[in-house]
């Protein structure tokens, strides 16, 4: 069934939510990122994927939504993810979180719609988030032409090769974390019975773990020289990965391109981080 396509800008009920120095750091080491400005101190900041912690129930809440229509939430997929950057969460900050439905379009066989949530500070943006979600089957089913890409920063000199350690228990520490239970990410049989071939890492994860890493060697591990991060996921990524993250500068200033691949050669997402 298609999902609404006329629902696009709804604004939904704000909740507010305060940040404790335990699930910053809890986030943090789930993830694999080492960044001791994570953990307890007097100088602990959250990780940049961190706001997806008190963000997430905002964002379900857009996608349960049952006037959007997303009759099975196995069908989805994680496309995108943006955030932009306003102010550091340090713990003890009350956010007001605001979810929002930006947009709903269709696909032909599929659909897609973006999650969006603003967390505010005494009425101060500190971060939005935009999550862009496929749903299998739920277009119209006409044939569409496909849209032209969006012209974007353009590759100059590789800046740098990273790499990154997926560990076999991240599914089940990262979901504890992060409140993200879907089973295709801790359960082999649900996984292969919705056409994958095992259980996956959340996307979400492995971007946390990525995002670390570029924050060390882009930003000397200071989370509050970051402006903007986007990613588009284009591939699964297994527990027990290596995976090769390789930076290039661009011709946009203060934004670096990069690309993550896992052992096979394949690519697992791009992106682009914003340094102030």
């Amino acid at each position: 069934m298609p999902l609404n396509f006329d629902l696009a800008g709804k604004v939904y009920e704000s909740s507010a939510v305060t940040i404790s120095a335990e699930e910053i750091a809890a986030y943090a080491t789930a993830s694999g990122d080492t960044n001791p400005r994570h953990q307890a101190g007097p100088d602990q900041v959250a990780s940049l994927i961190f706001p997806v912690v008190p963000g997430w129930v905002a964002m379900g809440q857009v996608g349960s939504d049952p006037e959007l229509g997303v009759d099975n939430p196995l069908m989805i997929l994680h496309g995108e993810q943006e955030f932009r950057y306003h102010s550091v969460i340090r713990p003890g900050d009350t956010l007001v979180i605001t979810p929002e439905l930006a947009s709903v379009e269709d696909k032909g066989k599929g659909a897609t719609f973006v999650s969006k949530f603003t967390a505010t500070r005494s009425g101060e943006p500190v971060v939005e988030g935009l999550a862009t979600i496929f749903v299998r089957g739920a277009g119209s089913g006409a044939e569409r032409e496909k849209s032209a890409p969006q012209p974007g920063p353009t590759k100059g000199s590789e800046r740098a090769k990273l790499t990154s350690h997926v560990d076999v228990a991240m599914p089940s520490a990262y979901a504890e974390a992060s409140g993200d239970h879907n089973p295709v990410h801790l359960n082999n049989d649900v996984a292969t019975a919705v056409g994958l071939p095992g259980v996956i890492n959340h996307g979400l994860g492995t971007l946390s773990l990525v995002a670390g890493s570029l924050c060390r060697e882009l930003a000397a591990g200071d989370p509050a020289l970051v402006s903007g991060l986007r990613v588009r996921f284009t591939d699964m990524v297994f527990p027990g990965s290596d995976l090769v993250t390789t930076v290039w500068e661009s011709d946009t200033a203060g934004t670096n391109l990069f690309e993550t691949t896992r052992p096979d050669g394949a690519m697992v997402m791009s992106g682009a981080i914003d340094i102030a």
